[in-house]
């Protein structure tokens, strides 16, 4: 019987660490971005906040790469796993771009560009893990569908919201072709 009962301990506790772990995930891909004082892997997109963002422009602007999506959005996770985790995408995208992963169910208000973007019609008793109101931001922004990747140029001005899973072989030409793009 205390065998049963130690066995018991150990499952609750690894579950417990298993859950906090889960979480500590999907707050930092929810609004949050990665912690920028620890060193960057190159093998990763260095996902940061529009916060982040506007306080790097001011020092050295450069395009915006914005992943736009939702926590129950299939496709979206396909991409994190097919498309953003291969060492070529992100190295071109670290490179070339600032990268913002933005939830578009995010429930708190951004400001960004002079402007604050709100989600009023957010419903806590749905939470993330279902369809809920979208952010004002990724209305702003030209999103209507999940995942969507915005281009935005060195003036945070929008290029194109490109909507829909892209695949490494789809996604490497648009780069190219936005970070080349010359804004006037």
């Amino acid at each position: 019987m205390k065998n049963l009962y130690s066995f018991s301990l150990l499952l609750l506790f690894f579950g417990a660490l298993l859950m906090g772990a889960t979480s500590c995930n999907s707050s930092a891909k929810a609004g949050a971005a990665t912690d920028n004082k620890k060193p960057v892997d190159p093998n990763k997109i260095n996902w940061m906040t529009f916060d982040q963002v506007q306080k790097k422009m001011k020092k050295q602007p450069k395009k915006i790469f914005v992943d736009v999506y939702t926590e129950w959005c299939g496709p979206c996770k396909m991409m994190d796993r097919n498309t953003f985790s291969k060492p070529e995408i992100a190295k071109y995208v670290n490179e070339n771009f600032y990268a913002v992963k933005f939830n578009a169910q995010h429930e708190t208000p951004i400001k960004f560009n002079g402007s604050t973007y709100a989600n009023p019609n957010y419903d806590p008793a749905k939470g993330q893990k279902r369809r809920n109101a979208s952010h004002q931001l990724s209305s702003a922004m030209g999103v209507r569908a999940f995942p969507t990747i915005v281009f935005l140029n060195e003036n945070l001005e929008l290029m194109q919201a490109v909507p829909g899973y892209k695949a490494p072989e789809q996604l490497q030409p648009m780069l190219e072709k936005f970070a080349n793009f010359k804004t006037l």
